[in-house]
């Protein structure tokens, strides 16, 4: 498989990107760093999807292949936790210790929901083939 650029991915899928950053204004994230949303319309062939990113404040926001990449790091992390889906009750159950715990848990469960969905937005927009070439290029395996 050749080397190729998440630019040249995009550009060659017909795939283009606008960042639009949301008026939530500079706030704290998670580990205390100054974060910023966007909302990102990705088009393709006419048809077009909104998604949305959370990413470190820059001077310069994020391009469009840095979000791409972290679309495609959460469509790999997701792809590797499908199996597990259908299990949250039964690994709820296995936390032991303190509320917090389970706390920490639900806010990590609905993080990931919200991912997923994302996810599989993208994946119905892409198609199956080509969004599964995307995480086999540029996901977690490479």
């Amino acid at each position: 498989m050749r080397n190729i650029s998440i630019e040249n991915f995009m550009s060659s899928h017909g795939i283009s990107m606008r960042l639009m950053k949301m008026k939530t204004g500079q706030r704290r994230g998670e580990g205390n760093e100054m974060v910023e949303d966007y909302r990102c319309r990705i088009e393709r062939f006419g048809q077009q999807i909104d998604v949305h990113v959370r990413v470190p404040s820059d001077d310069g926001g994020p391009s469009a292949s840095d979000v791409f990449f972290l679309l495609i790091l959460d469509a790999s992390g997701c792809e590797m936790l499908k199996e597990y889906h259908g299990r949250r009750n039964e690994f709820k159950k296995m936390i032991s210790g303190s509320g917090a715990a389970h706390d920490e848990f639900d806010e990590f469960w609905l993080e990931y929901e919200s991912r997923r969905r994302q996810s599989l937005l993208l994946k119905g927009f892409l198609g199956g083939r080509l969004y599964e070439t995307m995480i086999e290029r540029f996901g977690f395996a490479n």
